[in-house]
């Protein structure tokens, strides 16, 4: 039986996805800033939280400790550090480019995500001191800390309190790369920048967040001390890109990759780029080369390229990167890739499969908004299914 065009009709408008803009360019500028888990975008919509209100009686904690390669390896540069209690995942600050770090729990307010709460902490403005007989110590009962890194898989390091202490020593949290990819996401060039450059990388990516165009100028700093800088001109592409100034982004970098050839992230920036622009056919080579890269380090990649190929009718590369990514993505962070493949297959007029990843979409995402229409469309596709075996 045919899938004819009025049903294929009905069945786009019966759903949220996909195909457009909107989806890469939230899910790409997320994973630029944490690799891992700390940002979903892609989910269903969910209601937004309120805040946690400041709890002044709060006795202020202050955290450190160590980032490490396994195997003794030092960073070479800044890497996000992340407390997860109870589920909830907050950003909190970076290490330095020695792989030390030190802060103030929930100080940093313009590292949270739009998603996080977390009402047992507050964020403090008391100056730092350990006469607070008067404050109850924060209830971090749990909670773990890691070190986030695209391509690498961190260690946790266990909060454990005692006492009156209100400084911990968290010790030591290690990343270990993951596979045996070519391409990296730390640059070789970050070995020999100048300690001026340095200095100037590490402010911005400490303010990146909060305060974007200081964050430009101390990158464009560092850069004019040391034009071989590749982490520099990543992250100042990522700033230009993510205030849509796309083409001083793609010259960022462009001069990022002409410093360090198998320094992956810069390449994927420009991946995200070509997908915001709807550049199919670039798009589909750029994340050609992040995956022959380091598929590892970015496995949104292979979501990019499904959608790609699928813009361009080449449902069978579409079908194969998208179940690649849906394989990956064990803790279905991003389910819309069951919507990809359910239109993939139904382009393909295997109604079983169309219907069946949205199933699957709507078991990882119950609380869509548009769980009903969903719902729908997978009934139309069984019917389907069941009329064509009786030809």
């Amino acid at each position: 039986m045919k899938f004819g065009s009025s049903q294929f009709n009905a069945f786009h408008l019966g759903t949220w996805v996909l195909v457009g803009i909107a989806l890469f360019s939230q899910a790409a500028m997320a994973q630029r800033g944490s690799n891992n888990t700390s940002n979903t975008p892609g989910r269903a919509t969910t209601p937004t939280r309120t805040p946690p209100t400041p709890d002044v009686s709060a006795q202020p904690m202050f955290i450190s400790g160590k980032v490490m390669l396994e195997g003794g390896g030092t960073l070479l540069e800044p890497v996000a550090i992340e407390r997860i209690c109870g589920g909830v995942t907050r950003r909190e600050g970076y290490s330095d480019s020695k792989g030390q770090f030190e802060f103030q729990l929930g100080l940093n307010l313009g590292f949270q995500d739009a998603s996080e709460n977390d009402s047992r902490l507050t964020p403090g403005n008391t100056p730092r001191s350990g006469n607070n007989s008067n404050r109850r110590p924060l209830d971090l009962t749990g909670c773990e800390f890691r070190a986030v890194l695209a391509g690498y898989q961190s260690s946790t390091a266990i909060l454990r309190t005692s006492g009156d202490t209100w400084q911990f020593d968290i010790g030591t949290i290690f990343l270990r790369r993951m596979g045996d990819a070519k391409g990296t996401t730390i640059s070789v060039t970050s070995m020999v920048a100048p300690k001026d450059a340095m200095r100037a990388y590490e402010k911005a990516q400490k303010v990146k967040t909060e305060k974007p165009a200081e964050a430009e100028k101390d990158l464009t700093k560092a850069v004019q001390i040391y034009p071989q800088f590749a982490a520099a001109w990543t992250l100042l592409g990522d700033i230009h890109r993510q205030s849509e100034q796309l083409e001083d982004a793609r010259a960022d970098y462009t001069r990022a990759i002409a410093a360090d050839p198998q320094f992956v992230n810069p390449t994927y920036g420009l991946a995200v780029i070509s997908m915001q622009e709807k550049k199919w056919d670039e798009a589909i080579r750029l994340t050609d080369q992040v995956l022959k890269l380091n598929a590892l380090a970015y496995p949104l990649a292979y979501f990019f390229n499904a959608a790609a190929n699928y813009n361009l009718q080449k449902f069978d590369a579409a079908e194969e990167t998208g179940k690649k990514f849906k394989a990956m993505d064990t803790q279905h962070s991003h389910p819309d890739v069951c919507l990809l493949l359910s239109y993939i297959y139904s382009r393909k007029q295997d109604y079983a499969g169309a219907a069946r990843e949205i199933r699957d979409y709507l078991a990882a995402a119950p609380n869509s908004p548009n769980a009903e229409a969903l719902k729908t469309d997978a009934k139309r596709f069984e019917d389907l299914d069941v009329s064509a075996k009786k030809e």
